[in-house]
């Protein structure tokens, strides 16, 4: 062995070996809540399409149906699941055996149609779907809650664990009433402070801004919570179509001008970062959101 050879091996033994790579950190899970004050608003179809959006953009999407005793999110992908949210109460059924896969990269907790005793969740009944929902956390990217209407006990509790909410309204005066009432329990009562505001449906821009306006500045004279314009959905024959043909506009009629505002409310709401991280989870903020219901003993 010459001089040159022993100088190489005393150089590889002095090189320390290449670190390996490091794995790529996971985005922190998002949960979104999409409600309103007054229903027939088109919060589902809201839910709906932003899913569709997401998922085309290569995140994994669950969608909660949380409007437990009326089912429309399934009705929305024409699936007919076999289970819904309510088998959950059931000794040994686990989330997994719920879910039921409406697109690729979308899943769906149905609710149940026409269930009594999903409108009214006990707090035992509370602790078994926190307890199964924790469950689901690792499998996706995006938790989309879509929410009953008005400012009942349920919406309280689905809707209080979203980092922020989707607050869907129409430009009618009922409307705005009722969407100022959920605005102020969810701050109030499950400490919500972002609302981002849709207005469905409009003629044009106009009338959506004049509804928001009216909407911040009522919520700013009396409450705490930030709204922020997120945009409007036109009048489009194409959702009703979407609609019927049991399919999301957006993946029907993609150039249609419902979808195309609806892609840019998406464009909207995904390209800022959630509003607050969420600590622990959505099974901490269930837990903490029971806590704080149940008040002091």
């Amino acid at each position: 062995m010459d001089q040159a050879d022993n100088l190489r091996l005393r150089i590889v033994a002095r090189t320390p070996a290449p670190a390996p790579a490091a794995e790529p950190t996971r985005e922190a899970l998002r949960v979104i809540a999409v409600t309103s004050g007054k229903g027939g608003v088109g919060k589902t179809n809201v839910s709906a399409n932003l899913a569709a959006l997401a998922a085309r953009a290569g995140k994994r999407v669950l969608i909660i149906d949380a409007d437990l005793g009326l089912a429309n999110v399934d009705i929305i992908f024409g699936i007919k699941p076999m289970r819904h949210i309510g088998d959950l109460l059931q000794p040994g059924v686990s989330a997994n055996d719920v879910l039921a896969q409406a697109a690729p990269n979308i899943h769906i907790l149905p609710a149940g149609s026409g269930v009594q005793r999903l409108t009214e969740l006990d707090r035992k009944d509370k602790l078994r779907l926190v307890a199964a929902l924790d469950t689901l956390e690792e499998r996706f990217d995006l938790v989309i809650i879509d929410s009953g209407a008005g400012i009942g006990d349920n919406v309280l509790f689905f809707v209080g664990v979203a980092q922020e909410v989707v607050l869907v309204l129409s430009p009618e005066p009922t409307s705005l009433v009722d969407a100022y009432a959920v605005v102020k329990v969810l701050s109030q009562q499950a400490g919500i402070r972002n609302f981002a505001v849709v207005i469905n449906p409009v003629v044009d821009e106009m009338p959506a801004r004049d509804m928001f306006q009216k909407l911040s500045t009522v919520t700013g004279r009396f409450l705490t919570a930030k709204l922020r314009h997120l945009g409007y959905v036109p009048r489009d024959e194409n959702v009703h179509r979407a609609v019927m043909a049991q399919r999301p506009v957006v993946d029907l009629f993609p150039m249609a001008p419902a979808s195309r505002a609806l892609a840019a409310v998406a464009e909207r709401l995904f390209s800022e970062p959630a509003p607050q991280i969420l600590e622990g989870g959505m099974k901490v903020m269930w837990q903490r959101l029971m806590r704080e219901a149940e008040g002091p003993r």
